[in-house]
């Protein structure tokens, strides 16, 4: 069977030097126990979590505060939800594991024998310029696959601009949100509750780069 790199000569997903190597799923979990870095699976392949700037951190802990706070308001049974930091790793499919930024997870944890949450709710991504394209693109069609998964949002951290899809009727997705003002407010419904979250929580602190 072709490797990964092998298998990504006209296009190349991820950069050679993120690309780990081959392992077995139960390999992986031992490897992720004495790595100092974190890796996701792909398919038997070991690609290693791009690493994280001052910038992208901030906007992932003001996420995950925000959310927490949201959540915290709400009254509603159903809203008895977990936000879930970029240590937990996700299960999408079998041989199939990510690190995503941020994920909320509600009522019951399922985990599977690897420490994986197979049920989440919703997943954040952080854009950063060497991991966009992949966010957008084949990362978030193999997300898709997780049943329980209602949204996705993907945060850029170099400018305000906040994408958030979600699943519709028979399995489709669809961008309920395009934000690019601070004074936006992104909502996410959570059985009958609804999150709100500002962009302005989002960006706190954060100094964008001056433009032209």
């Amino acid at each position: 069977m072709p490797t990964l790199l092998e298998r990504t000569k006209t296009y190349q997903r991820f950069p050679p030097e993120r690309v780990i190597g081959t392992m077995s799923l139960e390999e992986w979990t031992a490897y992720l126990e004495s790595s100092k870095h974190k890796s996701h699976y792909i398919c038997g392949e070991v690609v290693e979590v791009a690493g994280a700037s001052p910038e992208h951190n901030l906007v992932a802990m003001n996420m995950a505060l925000a959310l927490r706070n949201s959540l915290d308001a709400q009254d509603a049974q159903d809203a008895d939800c977990d936000v879930l930091g970029s240590d937990q790793k996700v299960y999408v499919a079998p041989e199939l594991y990510y690190f995503p930024d941020l994920c909320v997870v509600c009522g019951e944890w399922k985990v599977d024998l690897h420490d994986a949450l197979q049920n989440p709710c919703v997943i954040v991504e952080v854009l950063s310029p060497s991991t966009e394209a992949d966010d957008r693109t084949d990362k978030f069609r193999e997300y898709q696959q997780i049943a329980s998964l209602r949204h996705y949002i993907l945060i850029d951290q170099s400018r305000v601009a906040v994408t958030h899809f979600k699943k519709l009727a028979q399995g489709l997705w669809a961008i309920v949100g395009d934000f690019r003002a601070l004074d936006d407010t992104l909502k996410i419904t959570l059985g009958t509750a609804t999150v709100e979250v500002t962009l302005t929580q989002v960006y706190r602190r954060v100094a964008f780069p001056e433009t032209t």
